[in-house]
């Protein structure tokens, strides 16, 4: 077996250098970093761009009130309480609707209307403004949601009920159906599953995942395709054996697809502390949009053992595209070649979907606890996880070490079948040929 993988290192350092510096790989490097370091900034900017500090004083300075209801004396006292809106005068409206509109677009854009309608018994609080002003859609529903909460608590005044009474009636009546054993004791369950937060972040790093096995196994299909197209793998085989060309192939696309992924792993963690700069509250974009217990299980360990599972996943996915690349003559021919790679990647992928939709549902359960530990689909399922806290760490040991199984097994194969693959010329071998030609070496 030594003989066989003699002289891979050699082949690994110059695949890598040449990968590193081919335009492709350092242009597709620099876009990527690049779009990852300006999404979390971009994405602040829109869904923040109309969002303003509630104790900003609001652009509204008066407000008049056209009374259409029974109720009378409505002061809306408290909302001069509010910091934002102790400015705001309310008026009542004495003149005609037509003529206050065009008072108010003349000369005071910055004041609005308010009418309160009653019908059937219910209140309706309509705000209006003006087109051309310094008021927006956003300031009149801030003000609209407090001039609503004195509105409730005076109709409450008028029918004497007080605000502590008011409490009371608003306070929610909460259910609960528990198990209990035959002397009364409650029977606990564990609740194992997962939030619609902590399921977006196990999709996320799911699809990430995924879309890096997928280019990888390409690059590396690809570069051994077009390899045997050329003829260039025929002056390589003159100084290493067949396996070792492989195993430095793939090891160094490997490589390179981690500084892919690690680098933008760590511009998405520098984009996120820029766009606080673009949020009014001062916060990082994740930090607002997720709850902030969903990184408490994030540190140095379970870090590292997504990256060790990850990594196993790619170098399974990678040999496996290896061998696909090694069963065409042609590079016309590399996408018939990789229709086994892309079945056994969306095998994995979908079972691990279904694991994540399963956790967000029922919990961890015996398909889940197959999912992490089934070689296909760990790598994608089992790091998002991880840092959410639903693995355990035997469970993590036990799929680290069927991952591993699985590549020896694979590398086994490959050492049987290889050399006949990469000096093969012809029609693309079929997945039946390959176990008959494993056989037969």
């Amino acid at each position: 077996m030594k003989s066989n993988i003699t002289g891979w290192k050699h082949i690994y350092s110059f695949t890598l250098k040449q990968v590193l510096k081919s335009k492709t790989y350092l242009i597709s490097y620099i876009i990527l970093v690049m779009i990852v370091l300006v999404s979390m900034p971009i994405a602040s900017k829109l869904l923040f761009a109309n969002t303003e500090d509630e104790n900003s004083p609001s652009p509204i300075d008066k407000v008049y009130v056209n009374n259409m209801t029974s109720l009378t004396d409505i002061e809306f006292s408290d909302i001069n309480n509010i910091t934002s809106f102790k400015h705001i005068t309310f008026e009542p409206m004495i003149m005609d609707y037509d003529t206050l509109v065009e008072h108010i677009t003349d000369k005071e854009n910055a004041s609005a209307i308010l009418d309160i309608s009653e019908e059937n018994g219910s209140y309706n609080l309509h705000l209006s403004m003006v087109k051309e002003g310094p008021i927006k859609r956003s300031h009149l529903q801030r003000l609209g949601d407090a001039l609503l909460t004195d509105f409730t608590n005076t109709r409450m005044e008028y029918l004497g009920i007080s605000r502590e009474q008011l409490a009371l009636l608003q306070t929610p009546v909460l259910s609960k159906v528990t198990m209990t054993d035959i002397n009364g004791a409650e029977i606990l369950e564990e609740d194992t599953s997962i939030s619609s937060s902590e399921y977006w972040f196990v999709y996320g790093i799911l699809f990430f995942v995924m879309m890096t096995t997928m280019l990888t196994g390409t690059q590396v299909a690809t570069s051994i395709a077009s390899e045997k197209s050329t003829r260039v793998v025929e002056y390589l085989l003159i100084t290493v054996k067949p396996l070792a060309l492989m195993i430095g192939k793939v090891l160094a696309m490997l490589t390179a697809a981690m500084i892919q992924m690690l680098s933008m792993v760590a511009a998405l963690f520098i984009s996120n502390m820029i766009s606080a700069s673009f949020s009014y509250k001062d916060k990082s974009l994740l930090s607002q949009l997720l709850p902030s217990d969903l990184f408490n299980n994030i540190n140095i360990v379970n870090i590292i053992l997504c990256i060790l599972l990850v990594f196993l996943g790619l170098l399974f996915y990678a040999v496996l595209a290896g061998i696909a690349g090694a069963t065409v003559s042609r590079l016309e021919e590399i996408n018939e070649g990789l229709t086994l790679f892309t079945m056994v990647s969306l095998v994995g992928v979908y079972i691990g979907l279904g694991a994540a939709n399963t956790l967000i549902g029922a919990g961890t359960n015996a398909f889940v606890v197959f999912a992490f530990l089934f070689p296909l689909s760990s790598p994608f399922v089992l790091p998002g996880a991880i840092l959410v806290g639903n693995a355990s760490l035997p469970i993590v040991a036990l799929a680290i070490a069927l991952e591993l199984v699985l590549i020896i097994l694979l590398f086994r194969f490959v050492a049987k079948i290889y050399e006949t693959l990469i000096l093969h010329n012809g029609n693309t071998i079929k997945l039946k040929q390959l176990f008959q030609i494993s056989k037969s070496v």
